[in-house]
Parts: structure tokens; C-alpha cells; sequence
């Protein structure tokens, strides 16, 4: 899986400018390529933790660290359906950005950005035919989220299926029939976070 979520070819360059910079000036060129790669490690982490062990098919957790910013219900969504509940949620460019299963699920349809829409968007399928929608924003920085699941692929409870360079926000659609148990302004760490949960008359439906 590797430390952090930055691909291969970034430590080559990395190496190869903290080579040539040691022969142009010396030891200072190699502190300077290593402080470099240090800042981008600490960006660009990965979570260390695995909490597929312990997950809980019985709530939907926090796909992502962050703050939960604004909760908005009775929502229609053209991709996700109609009557959601949605969390947003802002993910700062300091916090561990990768994104995670918010429950055991299919992937039932993923859509790109394009003109009309410049989230990315992707639709959970639970066992018992609920979905659970993502919309991944752009940051500021108009970074596109990388996302690494097509339809069809399965998932345990706080996989890794992506992340969000330097950070952005992310809009969790909830049905409206399950209880959102989190409120605007709480910290949420992914995995950890428990965002609504899922009664057992309804999972066994």
C-alpha cells in the first residue's frame, strides 16, 4: 500500500534532484531535497491504522477526516435519488486525505466531473438495496479527487478507495429513513466518525 499517496515516480525525482543538488552544492542541497520530501510526506500520508477489524455493518461512518461543515435534509439529487439527507464535510489540506468506505457495500455507479456536475460521484449499494452517495469536490487549488473503484467492486467498511489532494470537501447523501447522529461543527475522523446508523429491521429487509 506504501506510507503515502504520492505515486512512485515522485521519489525518483525526488532522489534525482537531491543527487544533482549535493554535486551543485553541496550537503545543503541534499537538507534541502530531504526537508522537500519530508513536507510532502507529512501531506501526503497515508492512515497507518486499520480498522477494517472492527468495523460495524450497523452504522455509516465518516469516509473522510475532517470537519463537518453543514447538514441539509429533504434533499433531491439528480444522481443519488430523492429525500437524502446530506453531510458536508471539509477536509483540510493538513488532515490525512484518502477516502474510505462509509460501509460494507457494492459499488453500484460512478460518475466524473464534467460541465454539469464538477463533483466526482459515487453511489454505494448496502445488502439491503440502500445507497449511500459521495459527491467528491475539487479543492481550491482545482485538484481533481483520485478515485480507484469501478461498478461492481466490493468493499468492507473503511477500505481505501481514493484520496483528496490537499484536502476538499465531501458531500455524504444519507436516505432520509436512517438516523443522522452527527451534528454541523463536530470533527470526524474516518473510519471513526459515525455518521448515521442503520437499524436492524431495516438491514434485514
Amino acid at each position: 500500500m506504501g506510507l503515502t499517496y504520492l505515486p512512485k515516480w515522485i521519489y525518483s525525482c525526488i532522489t534525482f534532484v537531491a543527487l544533482l543538488l549535493m554535486l551543485i552544492i553541496g550537503v545543503w542541497g541534499f537538507l534541502f531535497a530531504a526537508l522537500v520530501y519530508g513536507i510532502l510526506f507529512a501531506i501526503f500520508r497515508k492512515q497507518k491504522e486499520d480498522f477494517r477489524k472492527d468495523s460495524n455493518e450497523n452504522v455509516i461512518v465518516s469516509p473522510v477526516n475532517g470537519r463537518v461543515y453543514k447538514i441539509e435534509k429533504n434533499v433531491d439529487h439528480e444522481f443519488f435519488g430523492k429525500d437524502m439527507t446530506s453531510v458536508l464535510i471539509q477536509v483540510p489540506f493538513w488532515k490525512e486525505f484518502g477516502l474510505f468506505f462509509p460501509v460494507k457495500s457494492e459499488i453500484h455507479d460512478v460518475q466524473a466531473s464534467c460541465d454539469s456536475c464538477l463533483d466526482h460521484l459515487v453511489k454505494f449499494r448496502l445488502v439491503n438495496g440502500m445507497d449511500i452517495g459521495l459527491a467528491v469536490g475539487q479543492n481550491i487549488l482545482r485538484l481533481a479527487p483520485q478515485i480507484m473503484v469501478l461498478p461492481g467492486d466490493r468493499g468492507k467498511q473503511k477500505v481505501n478507495f481514493g484520496f483528496l489532494p490537499m484536502g476538499g470537501e465531501v458531500r455524504v447523501f444519507i436516505p432520509s429513513a436512517l438516523e443522522v447522529l452527527i451534528n454541523e461543527k463536530d470533527e470526524v475522523v474516518a473510519g471513526q466518525g459515525i455518521l448515521a446508523g442503520i437499524p436492524t429491521d431495516i438491514e434485514e429487509k
